[in-house]
């Protein structure tokens, strides 16, 4: 894959990195069935990286696919816990900036996305 191809996935709503969706499954411990909706995109492959990456497995990239139930409630609870200040071991000093705007971001793209199937559906 080529870089400008992986960089455009990557920045998608629906991708998300190994290192984010760990530390959301770690924030999120106490909600197992939201722990296990975002474990779901690890049974999948991640994202093909181009030949020249350097990155290692926190920098894998995952599609993931939750319901729109799913993707409202992990913002919602995010949210919550960000409200809350709550932080994971690797985000205590740094913050969970970024967390927020990517799993709002996530939910209202599979609202759209439900939103334009059923309009094509009519």
């Amino acid at each position: 894959m080529n870089w400008q191809d992986y960089k455009r996935l990557c920045d998608s709503p629906p991708v998300f990195s190994r290192w984010m969706l760990e530390q959301s499954i770690e924030l999120l411990g106490a909600e197992p069935r939201l722990v296990d909706a975002i474990g779901r995109a690890f049974v999948k492959s991640p994202l093909a990286k181009p030949v020249d990456h350097h990155g290692g497995p926190p920098t894998d990239m995952f599609v993931l696919s939750l319901t729109a139930c799913e993707a409202k409630e992990v913002a919602s609870a995010i949210n919550a816990a960000i409200d809350a200040g709550r932080t994971t071991r690797a985000t205590r000093s740094r913050g969970l900036g970024g967390f927020r705007e990517a799993w709002r971001e996530y939910a209202s793209y599979v609202e759209r996305s439900i939103r334009k199937g059923k309009e094509t559906v009519r």
